[in-house]
């Protein structure tokens, strides 16, 4: 579905009213917000807090964000992290996944666009890509779809060119959607790796409404590549149920079949995970998913996790068929232990210099490689 035709309500804080990077955004979706006093939210309606986010879904609120930009990506240090950097372009996503995280992490429901990171965000950024020493992996994925709301924001126009002119950077925009084709014919030397989140065709089609199907994601990747954009892609999170190896296995043929290998900057693994207030919600939300059904945990990060022989066994076999049809494409695993690696993968990053140097390389040879 198209961005434009999801919003139903629009909030703006009046003190964006004459910004022309807003009338821009206002101007693409057709809408005409309700006003706010600065530092105001938008007001929430009276019903049920599972009836309320999705409510949020639908409404978008544009304000400024009064705190840094950018910053570390807030892994844990019981696991391995991927060091990886967040440009923080706003939080929640229109895509309605029911193992999502932002349910139970964010306070507020809405769609949020900081409209500063226009001048102030980009400018903070500028400043970090001068002066920081050593490769830097740049995401904005963290707290929303990276490329959900840009058919109406088109901020990734300014942020890949941007990128292309980096010495010492690389940008990865990570995205659920289909939405790419305002982003063909900009300079971007490579150094931005368009990624995709994927899973089986049966889980994307029960647990993930409003995404692209996984067939329009992939065809979208190949799309990509045809533009010389590298791309990603992150099975996160992994499901196990019947028939897990052979649905995972078909989605890696038809990636493998669609994109080369050399093209591929990574791929990620990682087992469903969330906190403990989320099942909750989600079950109140989706009555019909059975995903939180199998056995948990009580992980070091406070979120339940598979059982780590159960985990052990969904990488093996995931990581096996990679490697039946890929042999050197780059995988990693997201927020697992060094003794997880071992046991599933047969090698643990510490003995490539530490997973952050694991990947910063992967990025060089991928920019390279064409």
């Amino acid at each position: 579905m198209k961005i434009t035709s999801l919003i139903q309500n629009v909030f703006l804080t009046e003190d964006l009213m004459d910004d022309t990077y807003v009338r821009e955004i206002l101007e693409r979706l057709g809408k005409e917000p309700v006003l706010l006093p600065p530092g105001g939210r938008p007001p929430l309606p009276l019903a049920p807090w599972s009836e309320i986010l999705s409510w949020g879904k639908k409404t978008l609120f544009i304000t400024k964000f009064p705190g840094r930009f950018f910053r570390p990506c807030p892994g844990t240090k019981a696991y391995l992290c991927c060091g990886y950097q967040i440009f923080h372009i706003g939080q929640g996503c229109p895509l309605d996944c029911t193992y999502c995280i932002l349910q139970a992490y964010l306070n507020s429901p809405w769609l949020t666009f900081f409209a500063n990171v226009l001048e102030e965000g980009l400018r903070e950024l500028k400043e970090v890509l001068l002066k920081k020493q050593g490769f830097i992996r740049v995401g904005t994925g963290e707290f929303t779809d990276s490329l959900a709301l840009d058919p109406i924001t088109r901020l990734n126009a300014r942020l890949i060119p941007l990128f292309s002119a980096s010495e010492n950077a690389v940008l990865e925009l990570k995205t659920k959607t289909s939405h790419i084709e305002h982003l063909q014919g900009l300079v971007h030397n490579r150094k931005t790796i368009l990624a995709w989140s994927l899973n089986t065709k049966r889980m994307a089609k029960a647990e993930e409404q409003g995404a692209a199907t996984v067939e329009e994601r992939i065809f979208a990747a190949r799309k990509a590549t045809s533009w010389g954009y590298p791309v990603a892609f992150h099975f996160d999170p992994l499901i196990h149920y019947p028939g897990w190896l052979e649905e995972y296995t078909e989605v890696l043929k038809l990636i493998f079949h669609e994109i080369p290998e050399e093209n591929i900057a990574w791929i990620s693994l990682g087992t469903l995970r969330y906190m403990p207030k989320l099942k909750e919600i989600a079950l109140e939300r989706f009555p019909k998913t059975k995903i939180f059904s199998d056995e948990f945990i009580l992980g070091l990060d406070g979120k339940k996790r598979y059982v780590r022989p159960l985990r052990v066994e969904l990488y093996r076999g995931i990581y096996q068929a990679i490697r039946d049809l890929a042999p050197k494409v780059c995988v990693y695993l997201c927020m697992e232990s060094p003794e997880v690696w071992e046991e599933a993968l047969g090698f643990s990053p510490l003995t490539k210099g530490g997973l952050p140097h694991m990947l910063d390389e992967a990025a060089r040879k991928v920019i390279n490689a064409l």
